[in-house]
């Protein structure tokens, strides 16, 4: 599937991704999930729409996933690794 956005439709979209991310990762509640959408596909999205504009680079670690776990499976592999 191809979608063809303006310069500013990925501005708004960008701006929009990153003050739901900001809200989000505010409330202790959502931070984690917030953390789970950017690891699982949102971070990588954001990555390819904000290519070659004005804060790229925060979203720049952020890779193309091909397995989605669900939130409690990476959570718990999560907590895992933390040990």
């Amino acid at each position: 599937m191809t979608i063809s956005l303006t310069d500013r439709e990925i501005e708004l979209v960008l701006s929009a991704c990153g003050q739901y991310i900001e809200l989000m990762e505010d409330g202790e509640d959502t931070r984690d999930y917030t953390v789970y959408e950017m690891e699982t596909g949102l971070g990588s999205a954001l990555r390819k729409i904000s290519k070659g504009k004005n804060g790229q680079r925060v979203y720049a670690k952020y890779k193309t996933v091909t397995e989605y776990p669900t939130f409690d499976e990476w959570k718990a592999t999560r907590a895992e690794s933390e040990k």
